[in-house]
């Protein structure tokens, strides 16, 4: 599937207001008098952070923007990169953090830790046309349907002992035992409308991806990558033809398929000589937004009815998705890659397949 670019023209669209608007209002039940971290680096262009900081002080906010070094290679690298002190003092005086440069870093697990919340609009790293992606997954999207959906798969995979994710031409199977996991909904809310009260203390968006984080260990047999992958640059890569990955007892053991994208990532991974990262699934998540598309955005982990799978380090993202009972696997980059179309079992029943979303 090829990629979509999206509207990247240089001036702040009015709907954007009224997206960053409702982010505020209906994801974070802003308060007055809250104090909001906008933190940003240059991938963002300056009116996009002009909205959310100004929004924020027209809702009586106390607002400050910082802007940070551009730290390389992005989202894959975020737990292993390095802050400043400046940036780390300024979080913690925040109660609420619109992250769009840190994602997975210690300074984020200390603050949540502390009773602040943080929202990563650009799912951590920001980007040059988030107000467009915004406005198609957040207001033109009826996310408070899509929070009902994740809640229920959420709960759905809270009640399975097994996944079984069928990809490829030869129906190859990809088995996670899901034994005394529990679900989580991914659906970009801080705060439930419905219930009145706090949901989680670190969200992002897009909504939403429902699944579950995997300890190690849990992951076996292949899966063929088709959609997005994010390993060494900035950006992702889409495959030509898709990428065959093999995993035993939880680690990547044999790389295939695609000749360019499969030989650049056997490359990056032993350039890396680190053990961790190949290591996974770590999570498996379930796009359910029906506006979102395979874009240069993160939006893509959200395309409806497509399954995205970590790899790498857990230690972070496990944390800001709450404590765990089990150990969190360790390394210094986090990837993905994603199966636009699968079939995924839950305990032998369809979950997913020709990229509907079978539970209601």
């Amino acid at each position: 599937m090829s990629l979509i670019s999206p509207d990247v023209g240089t001036r702040l669209k009015p709907d954007a207001i009224v997206a960053v608007t409702k982010i505020y209002r209906e994801l974070c039940n802003l308060q007055p008098d809250t104090n909001v971290l906008v933190l940003t680096d240059a991938r963002t262009p300056d009116y996009i952070v002009a909205a959310f900081q100004g929004v924020a002080q027209a809702m009586g906010a106390d607002v400050v923007r910082l802007e940070c070094k551009m730290h390389a290679g992005g989202a894959t690298y975020q737990p292993a990169s390095l802050w400043s002190p400046m940036v780390v003092a300024a979080s913690e005086r925040a109660d609420l953090i619109i992250d769009m440069a840190a994602g997975y870093a210690e300074f984020i697990v200390a603050a949540v830790k502390r009773g602040c919340r943080i929202l990563c609009p650009g799912d951590g790293i920001g980007g040059g046309y988030m107000d467009d992606v915004l406005i198609r997954t957040v207001l033109h999207t009826d996310i408070h349907a899509i929070r009902r959906h994740a809640d229920r798969i959420a709960a759905r995979f809270t009640k399975a002992s097994h996944c079984t994710v069928i990809t490829g031409a030869d129906q190859d199977r990809l088995e996670i035992d899901l034994t005394g996991l529990e679900g989580i909904a991914a659906d970009g809310f801080l705060w439930d409308p419905d219930r009145k009260d706090w949901k989680s203390s670190w969200a992002f968006l897009p909504p939403a991806q429902p699944g579950v984080l995997i300890p190690k260990g849990r992951g076996n047999g292949v899966v063929h990558v088709d959609g997005n992958l994010l390993y060494h640059s900035l950006y992702m890569d889409n495959p030509k033809t898709p990428i065959r990955l093999e995993f035993r007892d939880g680690k990547l053991v044999d790389i295939g398929g695609d000749p360019v994208l499969s030989n650049a990532l056997g490359n990056w991974l032993d350039r890396l000589n680190d053990p961790g990262s190949r290591l996974g699934p770590v999570h498996l998540n379930v796009g359910i937004n029906p506006n979102a598309i395979l874009s240069q955005s993160q939006e893509w982990e959200r395309v409806y009815g497509s399954i995205t799978c970590g790899m790498g380090d857990l230690s972070l993202l496990g944390l800001l998705m709450g404590e765990t009972p089990f150990q969190l696997p360790k390394s210094l980059v986090h990837w993905d890659w994603t199966v636009v179309q699968p079939r995924i079992l839950l305990d032998g029943e369809p979950m997913v397949e020709r990229g509907r979303v079978l539970i209601p």
